[in-house]
């Protein structure tokens, strides 16, 4: 067996390891989870090209909406790719092993490229739905169904090429690896800002051009403002044009022209990236550090400053959190990953004009908008949030928390505080959303606690399901995220109480009813919640 085919099948396995291997649910069952979540994700993107089309047919555009949702998945693929790529190329636990062995750094990048591939895959899964409803809507032939199928290959590739590229020049030429945790800190925000700049980009590609010019264009027909929206990816062009005329010989060639370009930027990868790889990856062992006597500098009288215990705990927990690196992309960058994608896509390209107009002249999208507020503070911490490893964040350390004299009571407030903390810095996000579509005062208010409300409750679940089952024997933070699929059932439940409450938004149209609704769900889940968590806590604190 070559060392390249050697090397790659020990990654690939090592991915998928991690994801079926070891939970407690069966493999069948977290890939139905995950294909359900997946379509709920792209549900909306599915009905915006259903309804959509046979405007933009009309007017001679309907190639615009097959730009609109590749560039939708090299979004995707481009804001996981930087995060995924630093971990499994830098950070990873094979990498002191994997590199005295007789592998040639090429052929190590090969093997992790293809391993992360196959996780962006699933990221740009939500991708089938809306080229399949294309294809229904617009009677596409069988080929534009096989073409599609080779776009989904396509798609990532490319922005993970740059996300890696990236990755390797600021590892071989800085020194900030040596500054492990701010470093880690550092690309996991930087993922979220990068995403954000790639979806201006993308949203103004066409932003050089004046305003008659692109009236000339749309007046023209003929898809030739679909160059606009394809992006900075030049992939995106030749298989939005591949798909957009499936039926004849363009398409093809297309499609080809985009698989040459995919492979020709895979080669370059390949070469560039084995040379700045192994010297960006030597050294990763070393780390920065910086030592002070704390009894010149007066520090000491910090420490042993005196705090009530319920104070001392809230204190403790968040700076855990903002000093472990998993601990603060996971609990608080993670918070702004869903506004983000959901934000750049339906508040950009003039749609924010367009929801502040009709919230003027119709008060019946009120509930709507208290409904989005609701669903939407819940969105921001439910890949996961401070509230579901309350508990397995202390780790092995949690056996200190059974003998301090501090009643379990007060042990679970700072638990629910500090959670909430972090939580709530969602309702932020909802907010500037409000003020971005200058909300009435009443609809800021009414939907503020709204967001409020639901963040409340999701993180008193959390909680509730992390003290039910804490994972508290791993070896390092990484570790303790891996196979918690428990994210995944708090965004089923989101997704589906989310179309519940904008179905009787639409029937009931009267956003007090709605507020109170919401209101009462709140309510009623979180003292469920209280009264099961006093007992949990009871138990997790007193009993051996």
């Amino acid at each position: 067996m070559s060392r390249l085919k050697l090397i790659t099948k020990y990654f690939v396995r090592n991915a998928l390891d991690e994801m079926f291997v070891g939970s407690k649910m069966k493999p069948g069952f977290i890939i139905a989870l995950m294909i359900i979540i997946v379509c709920m994700l792209s549900l909306p993107f599915t009905l915006m090209i259903s309804e959509s089309y046979e405007t933009f047919h009309s007017m001679g555009k309907e190639g615009m909406l097959i730009a609109i949702i590749l560039s939708l998945g090299t979004a995707v693929s481009f804001f996981f790719g930087v995060y995924t790529i630093m971990n499994v190329f830098y950070f990873a636990d094979d990498i002191e092993v994997i590199l005295p062995l007789p592998f040639k750094s090429s052929e190590i990048i090969f093997g992790k490229f293809i391993a992360v591939l196959i996780n962006m895959y699933i990221y740009t899964g939500m991708l089938i739905l809306p080229l399949a409803a294309y294809g229904v809507v617009s009677k596409a032939y069988f080929l534009y169904y096989l073409y599609g199928m080779i776009v989904l290959v396509i798609t990532p590739i490319l922005p993970m090429i740059l996300a890696a590229l990236i990755c390797m020049v600021l590892m071989r030429f800085t020194s900030l690896s040596k500054h492990k945790d701010a470093f880690k800190m550092f690309t996991g925000c930087a993922s979220l800002i990068l995403i954000i700049a790639f979806n201006y980009l993308n949203s103004n590609s066409g932003s050089s051009m004046t305003s008659e010019q692109i009236l000339e264009k749309f007046s023209q027909g003929n898809n030739n403002t679909m160059e606009m929206l394809t992006g900075v990816f030049i992939t995106n062009k030749f298989s939005a044009y591949g798909l957009l005329y499936n039926n004849n010989l363009s398409g093809l060639i297309n499609i080809v022209i985009a698989l040459i370009i995919s492979i020709i930027f895979f080669i370059a990868y390949y070469y560039i990236g084995g040379k700045l790889y192994l010297k960006g990856v030597i050294g990763l062992s070393e780390s920065f550090s910086k030592r002070e006597n704390i009894l010149e500098t007066g520090e000491a009288k910090k420490l042993i400053k005196i705090n009530s215990p319920l104070k001392a705990l809230i204190k403790k927990d968040i700076k855990t959190i903002f000093r472990t690196p998993q601990f603060f992309i996971n609990c608080v960058a993670m918070i702004f990953y869903m506004p983000i994608v959901m934000g750049m896509g339906f508040l950009s390209n003039g749609n924010l004009e367009k929801y502040t107009e009709l919230l003027k002249v119709n008060t019946e999208w009120y509930g709507i908008v208290i409904v989005i507020t609701f669903i939407g503070g819940a969105s921001c911490i439910m890949a996961g949030g401070a509230g579901a490893t309350a508990l397995s964040r202390e780790g092995k350390d949690f056996i200190v928390a059974k003998y301090i004299p501090v009643d379990y009571k007060t042990q679970l407030y700072s638990k629910i505080l500090s959670s909430l903390c972090i939580n709530e810095v969602g309702t932020l996000v909802v907010s500037l959303g409000l003020i971005l579509i200058k909300a009435s005062p009443i609809l800021f208010a009414l939907g503020i606690v709204s967001a409020f409300g639901s963040i409340l409750l999701i993180t008193l679940f959390g909680i509730y399901i992390d003290f039910r089952a804490p994972k508290l024997a791993w070896e390092n933070e990484k570790a303790m995220f891996k196979k918690n699929y428990m994210p995944l059932f708090v965004m089923l439940i989101i997704f589906i109480l989310g179309g519940i409450l904008v179905v009787a938004a639409l029937i009931i149209k009267n956003f007090i009813m709605i507020f109170g609704i919401c209101l009462s769900i709140v309510s009623i889940g979180c003292y469920i919640l209280f009264r099961l968590l006093f007992k949990l806590a009871y138990k997790v604190y007193t009993q051996d």
